[in-house]
């Protein structure tokens, strides 16, 4: 049990399960706009995802730890080293214009971690940018860089799931929020600081709502994406307000990093039935 323990606290610190949950959104657009399977894009997206995540948490101008590590941290090292050769190994097999495409998500994931504004912050401690930040790096990597590699027309559908993914990351970001409010520097200005936890809950369910009748404007519409969409929300609802500002470890860090996979298991399951 305590060898279980181990391995399943190596799989969230090490950012495995948040790599596959930015996979799982990926998989979700080649699914949505029927784009053939792009591996090389789905294993580089997880080891970028690795090393991105990895450089955030552990590096040493990271203001924030939320997880206490010792032994394990030769082991997560190792993993990051070895998923930096594995990800110019799947970045080789990109386009030029893909990488291109790219570039600027990275940019933004180290801008978030260095110290290279005025008076020594960097975009994590910009007050009430945060979430939003990240949300846009979600929502280009997993929908916009998989349109790109697949070389597909930019399309009103396209516009439209950009948005729902960009609320979508909002909404999953909130619960973190709402667990760090008494941890976050009061500077940092985040929503639950600024407005309550009650009153951020009530702003991600309004959030939700237009992420679902976003979905009534696509074109094209189909019962899977309907029924897909509705399932999503239904769970986010759930998460979010299950919310707690003392809640277990892995509430945040599993549970609802869990919630893009869900959202890939709903919508391969809802193909099979009405597909």
């Amino acid at each position: 049990m305590k060898t279980l323990k181990s391995i399943f606290r190596f799989y969230i610190n090490s950012s495995i399960h948040v790599a596959l949950a930015i996979c799982a959104l990926v998989k979700i657009t080649f699914i949505k706009f029927g784009i053939p399977e792009g591996y090389a894009l789905l294993w580089f997206s997880f080891f970028c995802s690795i090393i991105g995540y990895n450089f955030v948490k552990y590096s040493k101008v990271a203001k924030l730890y939320h997880i206490r590590l010792t032994r394990s941290m030769k082991s997560i090292r190792f993993l990051t080293i070895a998923s930096g050769v594995l990800l110019l190994y799947f970045g080789y097999q990109l386009s030029y214009k893909t990488l291109m495409y790219v570039s600027p998500f990275l940019a933004l994931t180290v801008l978030y971690a260095i110290p290279v504004f005025p008076n020594k912050k960097n975009l994590r401690s910009v007050a009430g940018v945060k979430i939003f930040v990240i949300a846009l790096v979600w929502a280009g990597t997993t929908v916009l860089v998989p349109m790109i590699y697949a070389e597909a027309d930019l399309s009103f559908n396209f516009l439209i799931e950009i948005i729902q993914r960009f609320i979508f990351i909002v909404v999953l970001m909130l619960p973190f929020e709402i667990r760090d409010m008494h941890h976050d520097d009061i500077s940092l200005e985040t929503l639950p600081q600024k407005i309550g936890v009650t009153r951020t809950k009530v702003f991600g369910s309004i959030l939700l709502v237009v992420f679902l009748l976003l979905t009534a404007i696509k074109q094209e519409l189909s019962s899977v994406e309907i029924l897909s969409t509705i399932s999503i929300t239904t769970i986010c609802l759930f998460f979010l307000w299950g919310t707690e500002k003392k809640q277990s470890e892995y509430y945040c860090s599993f549970w609802v990093e869990s919630v893009p996979i869900m959202w890939l298991f709903i919508v391969i399951l809802m193909q099979n039935l009405f597909g």
